[in-house]
């Protein structure tokens, strides 16, 4: 399915995040997309380099680059490039030196991970090509680790048992990477090599990759988070909702809000990791009046509703990013949902994407933004109620065990007014 857009050269929306890189919807300049068909040759990492920086120095939204004197960082890195061989090696190169300029949103990406890819959906609005196969995992490089910071519901990883905080460091007998590690190898068993928090030893995990489009993976991944608690004896509905990056991301919210958790006295929206996109209409199901349409045409009824007005509580943490920046700000600032966790990540710029070489992207921010006068970059939405936790996700997760605290409160609280 592909979406209507408008033209180029008006679009600019809030940038898409993945963990540690960010992705952008974005003007997407006609390079960009025509990048899609090329084939990827040998990689001259001297001119990618002399372009990069030189796009860095035209484009950055701040003309005074932060302060930072961008020719002395280059003449610094520069030396360094000739001894490249690789592309990986390139990438933690370059965003070593890009984190210079202390601003989100200035990442390079390249072919041999997620968010290169998923950039590539996200910039043609297709929910189905192109694909690609992966293991359902997001995360950030340390070194030679790629760590983990989300792991897709229903996905392979979540089957094989991979969790939040493993360092993912071999696939079979060759260093892992989130996307060429597992290119033509949709459907086998494959062994992978981490290590888990807390444990002297790595261990290996099977894991049989998948292949498809990446926004699809994000998109079954947010309908099979849906779920009800019972606690003590009060239903309360739970979404992770791990991407805003394409209108059927909204249309999936309004449609388990208002039908599989609808019948609950409260609910909680976890915005945590994953991804931001386009926060344009993600809030209305939340504050469109509950008001219920009912109609009879010659004896068939058909009835319809068109918001939720039960108690809430949103999840945030540092993966909250960009757009859901944007969402937990307009549910603090209406008072409409109590927000319980951390403070978000302060990424929070408008980015668009430049072609280095065919295989390599680079993300900058070009527009500064601000929310009623105020700049979230660096700076976050702070939680209503701070909660650390050690175990995201699991049983053991103490922001979501606030949240149902909290949620359990409001709702005996409201029933309470109610009897008076």
């Amino acid at each position: 399915m592909t979406t209507t857009r408008p033209p180029l050269t008006r679009m600019l929306l809030v940038s898409l995040t993945i963990g540690w890189a960010c992705l952008s919807l974005i003007l997407t300049p006609e390079a960009v997309l025509a990048q899609r068909t090329r084939t990827e040759a040998p990689i001259d990492f001297v001119q990618a380099f002399d372009t990069l920086q030189k796009c860095v120095q035209a484009n950055f939204y701040d003309k005074n680059l932060h302060g930072v004197n961008w020719r002395e960082v280059r003449e610094r890195y520069a030396p360094k490039v000739a001894q490249i061989k690789t592309k990986h090696a390139f990438t933690q190169m370059v965003n070593q030196m890009l984190d210079e300029l202390k601003a989100s949103h200035a990442e390079l990406l390249t072919s041999d991970d997620f968010g290169y890819y998923l950039l590539r959906a996200v910039l043609s609005g297709d929910i189905d090509k192109p694909q690609v196969t992966h293991i359902g995992i997001v995360g950030k490089y340390d070194k030679d680790d790629f760590i983990i910071t989300g792991v897709l519901d229903g996905g392979p990883a979540a089957t094989a048992g991979i969790q939040l905080g493993d360092r993912l460091r071999l696939v079979g007998n060759e260093p892992f990477h989130s996307i060429s590690s597992f290119h033509d190898q949709e459907g086998k068993p494959l062994t992978i090599t981490l290590q888990r928090v807390g444990e002297p030893q790595t261990r290996t995990i099977t894991v049989t990759p998948k292949k498809e489009n990446l926004l699809r993976s994000f998109l079954d991944a947010t309908r099979k988070s849906a779920r009800v608690f019972v606690v003590e004896g009060k239903r309360i509905g739970y979404i992770h909702l791990w991407t805003m990056g394409h209108e059927l991301f909204k249309q999936l919210v309004d449609q388990l809000v208002l039908g599989q958790l609808y019948n609950t006295e409260g609910l909680i929206l976890d915005l945590r990791d994953g991804f931001g996109g386009n926060p344009s209409g993600f809030a209305d199901v939340f504050f469109t009046p509950d008001v219920l349409w009912q109609q009879d045409s010659r004896g068939v009824q058909t009835t319809r509703r068109f918001g939720y007005g039960k108690p809430m509580v949103v999840l945030t943490n540092a993966g909250t990013r960009s757009a859901k920046e944007f969402l937990s700000y307009q549910f603090k600032r209406s008072s409409r949902a109590t927000l319980v966790g951390t403070t978000t990540a302060g990424a929070f710029l408008g980015a668009t994407s430049f072609p280095i070489v065919p295989g390599i992207m680079l993300e900058l921010p070009i527009v500064g933004l601000t929310l009623d006068g105020i700049r979230l970059e660096a700076k976050g939405v702070a939680p209503d109620i701070l909660v650390e936790t050690l175990f995201p996700y699991t049983d053991k997760d103490d922001q979501i065990l606030k949240a149902k605290q909290v949620l359990l409160s409001k709702i005996l609280s409201s029933k309470r007014v109610l009897l008076h």
